[in-house]
Order: structure tokens, then C-alpha cells, then sequence
């Protein structure tokens, strides 16, 4: 092997123990396809347990595991953050203008990345916009909340230089295709929170297609 696990070594005392010390698996009598069949480890010189050779049954090869994990995130957001993200718990859509480019970033990044300096001025941008690319996700997947086929989407805000990926639904999936017009949709306001999930998706809004010289650029 190639790298390490952590896994008991049985031993008489502590000072039995040492690195670089060779060592051999003691397997459970019974094994069902887990890292717990090996009961511990020994040193490699000590004797045999003996283990009745017909208490070991034959098991069928294992193809799938299912193991549940959690992962646990905190965020700690900063100045601009914390605008962008009280706009949102008002139903409002801010981004940043940097005072070069003029191009203009939602969620707000605090510094442009073309021209290296900050992005102060807060720019509020409207809850309509313009598929750029997608995917249709035909797949399903463990933990899935909507039934495939259906579109996740990079939405370019009118007014915006940058888009990002949320839900495309109230429409065939086969109908979502680049420069679709879209128009966000709200939750309920009393279940405003901080932050973009307020949005649940983006509905087509029925206007013509975006030309594709007005999005091109932001692919």
C-alpha cells in the first residue's frame, strides 16, 4: 500500500510497540465486507489465532456501499458580502461596478479580477436575464429534490458581466437553449432568507431570444 490507516495493534504493554515494527491482520471470525473484519493488528511474529476454518463462511462480492457523510460549513462573510447578502433578504439583487472596466460582478467579489483593484460602488440589478449555457440533467442521483429531466442553467442578469448557474423550470426541458430569456422566481416573502436560495429557480419570461452578440462574451 501506498498510504496509512488508523486501525488497533494488539500488544502486551506499550514498550511492545514501536515504529517501523512489522505487523499482520487478525481477522473478526465473521466478516461482512467492512474494515472491521480485521478485529486488529499484531506483530507479524506473534502465534496464529486459531480460528475453526468452517466458521469462515464465503460471502458474496460486495458491488455498492452506501455510507452516509456529513460535511458541516461556516462562512464567515466580509463588508460586501454582507450587503449583497442583506439585499437579498429584502427581495433585492446587488452587485459590484469596478471603476475601470465598469464591468459589473453579482455575487460581489470586492476586487475586479481583470484590473486588481477594489469594486465600492453597488450596482442593483433587475431579477431578469439570459440563459447563456446548460445542461439537462437526465441522470438521478441519491439526495435528488426534482424528478429528471431538468436544467441547471448560468443566468446573465441584465446589467451584469457575469452569470451563474441556478435551476431553469416551468418549462420542457427541450425548450431551454442559449439566449432564452428568464425572470427570477421568488419564495414566498415571509420565507426570505440570507442568501440566493431565496430565488427557486428561473422561469422563461416569453420576450424573444437575446441576441447572441449581447452574451457572447460571457460564456
Amino acid at each position: 500500500m501506498d498510504t496509512g490507516f488508523l486501525h488497533a495493534v494488539a500488544v502486551d504493554s506499550s514498550d511492545a510497540i514501536r515504529t517501523g515494527m512489522r505487523v499482520r491482520a487478525q481477522w473478526a471470525p465473521e466478516r461482512r465486507g467492512h474494515v472491521q473484519d480485521i478485529a486488529c493488528f499484531v506483530p507479524e511474529d506473534a502465534p496464529e489465532a486459531a480460528v475453526p476454518a468452517e466458521s469462515i463462511e464465503p460471502v458474496e462480492p460486495i458491488a455498492v456501499m452506501t455510507t452516509p457523510v456529513t460535511l458541516d460549513v461556516q462562512h464567515s462573510a466580509w463588508s460586501q458580502e454582507t450587503r449583497y447578502l442583506h439585499a437579498l433578504k429584502e427581495g433585492r439583487l446587488v452587485g459590484q461596478r469596478c471603476p475601470v472596466c465598469r464591468k459589473v460582478y453579482i455575487p460581489p467579489r470586492g476586487a475586479c479580477p481583470v484590473d486588481g483593484v477594489p469594486t465600492e460602488e453597488e450596482v442593483e440589478l433587475p431579477d431578469t436575464g439570459t440563459v447563456t449555457t446548460f445542461c439537462i440533467v437526465n441522470v438521478p442521483f441519491l439526495g435528488q429534490r426534482i424528478k429528471p429531466p431538468y436544467v441547471a442553467a448560468y443566468v446573465l442578469l441584465d446589467g451584469a458581466d457575469i452569470a451563474f448557474l441556478h435551476l431553469i423550470l416551468d418549462c420542457p426541458a427541450e425548450d431551454v437553449r442559449m439566449g432564452l430569456r428568464v425572470r427570477a422566481v421568488w419564495k414566498p416573502r415571509e420565507e426570505w432568507e440570507f442568501g440566493l436560495q431565496n430565488v427557486t429557480h428561473f422561469r422563461p419570461t416569453g420576450e424573444p431570444d437575446a441576441d447572441y452578440e449581447t452574451y457572447k462574451e460571457h460564456l
